[in-house]
């Protein structure tokens, strides 16, 4: 006769997907790159190795897409890349492993 009511499915709402805040390094591979962008210039900096780079982009570009420009700059050779930086951290990680294996000799 009358058969059941049917129910109503539920509509999954799926959120937007959001643009990240830092991005992978392409020196040396942490997620430790920062994106900035005022008035029409992005500054990009690695808070790891120190590389950084600053452009004019276009009003519509985000960070997304001021991270696939630089991406694209620092392969074709487009960035100065500073050594000083990286010897430096070098330098200072081949110290706390010489002191750390001091230490552990006189325990």
């Amino acid at each position: 006769m009358g058969g059941r009511r049917k129910r109503r499915k539920q509509l999954l709402l799926r959120p937007k997907p959001k643009i990240p805040n830092t991005f992978e390094c392409p020196r040396c591979g942490k997620v430790a790159i920062t994106v900035e962008i005022k008035n029409g210039i992005a500054k990009i900096k690695c808070g790891n190795c120190g590389l950084e780079d600053q452009f004019e982009v276009p009003p519509i570009f985000d960070e997304a897409n001021a991270y696939g420009k630089f991406i694209d700059r620092y392969f074709e050779g487009k960035i100065e890349i500073k050594e000083s930086n990286i010897e430096e951290k070098e330098e200072n990680e081949t110290e706390r492993e010489s002191e750390e294996d001091n230490s552990g000799e006189t325990e």
